[in-house]
């Protein structure tokens, strides 16, 4: 129940963050405590637009982010282009320097490894609307188990829809939701990091009906996943 554990404490720290410094200092301390260095939060662009004004969070290099922001590198950035096609973190020495990747995503890796930015996690951050952002980090060695990379998760979509709150776009939800102490139950122990299968056997139901139980709580909060399912959870005191 550790991981349940940080995550709340996250969760609480955010909701009461009063400012995008607030946030950024926690997110900051979650992941330095996680190994990581440098961390990026942004939203997403439109084919016309530029990326700076989207960026919520910056703890890149400052010259590694004016270079990136100038030659528009978000367009070729193969880390962002994997990203947007998965449902899941992806460790950069994993997924990124097992393919052939084109001239220009070679140099926007190339250029980053020259910043200090040679392995590092990023994270697609989904709603209702699609993919809406990212959170990439960055360390000098990245390993992470699956319970932490769902944590980054977690925390990449509770921050990102603070930051949103905080400048003014709020997310719409229902005043009220209700859940069956079964959705209830079900719900604890997907927090606690369990499996489906894992869950039936410790609260004497079917996968298939705890499947049910979390679609079902999937479709109140809104959420497109897992992971924003219980960061939801947490952000509506759902879960403590």
């Amino acid at each position: 129940m550790l991981l349940a554990s940080l995550l709340f404490q996250f969760s609480e720290a955010c909701n009461a963050a009063q400012n995008q410094e607030d946030v950024s200092a926690l997110v900051e301390r979650v992941t330095a405590a996680l190994g990581f260095e440098r961390f990026a939060m942004t939203g997403l662009p439109l084919p016309h637009e530029g990326l700076e004004s989207h960026f919520l969070l910056n703890g890149w290099p400052p010259g590694w982010f004016s270079q990136y922001v100038e030659k528009d590198y978000f367009r070729d950035d193969p880390v962002v282009n994997l990203v947007r096609r998965v449902d899941r973190a992806i460790i950069w020495s994993e997924a990124i320097n097992k393919q052939a990747l084109p001239p220009k995503a070679s140099q926007v890796m190339r250029e980053a490894a020259d910043f200090g930015l040679v392995d590092g996690v990023t994270v697609p951050i989904f709603s209702q609307a699609g993919f809406v952002g990212l959170f990439s980090l960055s360390g000098k060695q990245v390993s992470l188990s699956p319970p932490h990379r769902d944590l980054l998760h977690i925390i990449a979509i509770s921050a990102f829809t603070r930051l949103r709150e905080l400048g003014g776009t709020k997310t719409k939800i229902a005043d009220e939701v209700m859940i069956s102490r079964s959705e209830s139950e079900c719900l604890t122990w997907c927090v606690a990091g369990k499996t489906d299968r894992e869950i039936g056997e410790i609260t004497r139901r079917s996968p298939r009906t705890v499947q049910a139980h979390l679609a079902n709580l999937q479709r109140k909060l809104n959420a497109v996943n897992r992971a924003q399912l219980i960061a939801e959870a947490f952000r509506r005191g759902l879960q403590r």
